[in-house]
């Protein structure tokens, strides 16, 4: 498979990348350029590995063009996130337009930008959600803005669904419980989660490997607890 993962730096898209880097191609986008070299130094096959250190919120059709040199991609997962953690009446415009670009906008823009690709490919986006995306989950006070902006992308794989029909990609959302990663501190600095970004990497590669072309239009809650 040819696959392009973004926020792969770190956390469960770092632990993907050295998964499917074995067997597969792998397109990872994210900021940080060290530590983007410092996981591909780890790779077992670092040829299977090409990383552009690019905010997702900026990408365009130039820049995937002379990233991504070929014509099928076969799974884009789109797994860039940033989180503000604010008491509702202390978020501004700047806290929004930070989470919205990078949770919405991120996927909204990129999904487009390889949609020929994944068509060709007859391919399957994969968003990562959050179980605070999804309606009658726990919710926790300073994640609104989270919370709504994965409750945004639920609702995006389920319309990309229906519309990416005649181009014959699949669309899925998996939305994620607790797992220890630099962003689960950030939300809740004093939890230790059960499940580690090895742990649910594998499980995203076992649905992957084994569950790919038995569903479309899913938001699957994955999670051991929340948080």
């Amino acid at each position: 498979m040819n696959i392009v993962i973004t926020g792969c730096s770190q956390g469960i898209g770092a632990e993907l990348v050295k998964i499917w880097s074995k067997d597969h191609f792998v397109y990872g986008i994210s900021r940080n350029e060290k530590k983007l070299n410092e996981l591909k130094n780890k790779l077992d096959k670092k040829e299977n590995f090409k990383f552009l250190a690019e905010s997702i919120t900026q990408l365009n059709s130039a820049s995937i063009d002379s990233f991504i040199d070929i014509d099928k991609i076969d799974l884009l997962v789109n797994n860039a996130g940033f989180l503000v953690n604010k008491p509702f009446e202390e978020i501004n415009y700047e806290d929004y337009k930070q989470v919205m670009d990078t949770n919405f906008w991120g996927i909204f823009n990129l999904s487009q930008l390889l949609l020929s690709r994944l068509s060709n490919a007859r391919g399957h986006i994969l968003n990562i959600s959050s179980m605070g995306g999804v309606m009658n989950s726990s919710k926790f006070p300073g994640l609104s803005l989270y919370s709504s902006s994965k409750g945004a992308v639920s609702i995006l794989s389920e319309c990309l669904y229906e519309e990416l029909k005649p181009h014959n990609i699949r669309v899925n959302a998996l939305a994620l419980g607790a797992v220890q990663t630099e962003m689960l501190s950030k939300a809740f600095p004093n939890y230790t989660a059960e499940t580690s970004p090895n742990q649910m990497a594998r499980f995203i590669d076992s649905i992957i490997i084994n569950g790919d072309k038995l569903l479309n239009g899913q938001i699957i809650k994955v999670s051991s607890s929340n948080p």
